[in-house]
């Protein structure tokens, strides 16, 4: 191979490589979007049923295991500010929000937009949204932030 062809080639390699692979941030968003859905169900399930000590204490384990320790640490802070739950963005929760939840990727910024219906009245109903900023935790993703 001459000098000319391989130095195309290697320019072509580079641009392919800084490109990034589609295919391999797609299988990532799945990621992501499956350990939010994973997450999100996991807590709201634990979220609805009685305020028990055991109940607590398995949410907080959750919370540890889903979130970075930066991110965890913060949370009662935030809580104090909202006067609501950081996840849920509200005081309570219904199973029913199972139903509707939905995960998508912010086309914009760097995050995840997590939704579900909520009533808010016998006639109206209220989409919640919560942004949600996942950090890479070696295999996997943890949440490191919410607006």
């Amino acid at each position: 191979m001459s000098i000319e062809k391989s130095i195309i080639t290697c320019i072509l390699l580079f641009f392919v490589e800084s490109c990034g692979n589609p295919i391999k941030n797609q299988s990532k968003e799945v990621a992501a979007e499956t350990l939010l859905k994973d997450f999100y169900t996991d807590y709201i399930t634990l979220f609805v049923q009685s305020p028990s000590a055991e109940n607590q204490r398995k949410l907080e384990i959750l919370k540890k295991q889903f979130c970075t320790k930066d991110f965890y640490k913060k949370i009662p802070k935030i809580i104090e500010q909202t006067c609501g739950d950081v996840f849920l963005k509200a005081q309570d929760s219904d199973i029913k929000y199972l139903k509707t939840l939905k995960i998508v990727k912010d086309t914009v910024k760097d995050e995840y937009i997590v939704s579900y219906s909520a009533d808010a009245s016998m006639h109206e109903t209220v989409v919640v949204k919560t942004h949600v900023t996942l950090l890479k935790d070696g295999d996997t993703f943890k949440i490191n932030g919410i607006r």
